[in-house]
């Protein structure tokens, strides 16, 4: 499970995504909202890095399912999964986006993941750096 952020802005990180990828943000992001909007939920996932990380932000995972979910249309595939209605007003953003630490982790799994694809970007990062992971 795993919301990739190569970049701070969840626009950008769409955009560079190939549709593996892509696809499957869409599905574990509506994933993760669904466990932390499950009170006492006592799944496999519920203390997964990736779910903990947004605790506290589910406005801006929603915000993030909804932009992939249209990258993912733009392309020309079909979308099966909700959108979120969301209040700009009410969208509280991770302390992490920024965070290098985080984007470069991404990169580098990234690479690892599909070399000829996301070689393209000219990321000037290893291909064997671990995750990291910004939870409390």
């Amino acid at each position: 499970m795993q919301t990739f952020l190569p970049y701070a802005t969840f626009e950008d990180a769409a955009t560079v995504l190939d549709f593996r990828r892509l696809g499957k943000q869409r599905v574990e992001g509506v994933q993760i909202l669904r466990i932390l909007s499950t009170p006492d939920y006592v799944g496999a996932w519920a203390n997964h890095p990736a779910v903990k990380m947004w605790r506290g932000y589910e406005n801006a995972l929603k915000l993030y399912v909804n932009i992939m979910i249209k990258t993912w249309q733009e392309r020309g595939y079909r979308n099966n999964l909700p959108s979120y209605e969301i209040n700009p007003y009410e969208i509280c953003f991770p302390w992490w986006l920024g965070d290098e630490r985080l984007h470069a982790s991404h990169k580098s799994n990234l690479l690892r993941k599909d070399p000829a694809y996301y070689r393209q970007f000219n990321w000037n990062v290893p291909d064997n750096l671990p995750y990291f992971w910004p939870v409390k």
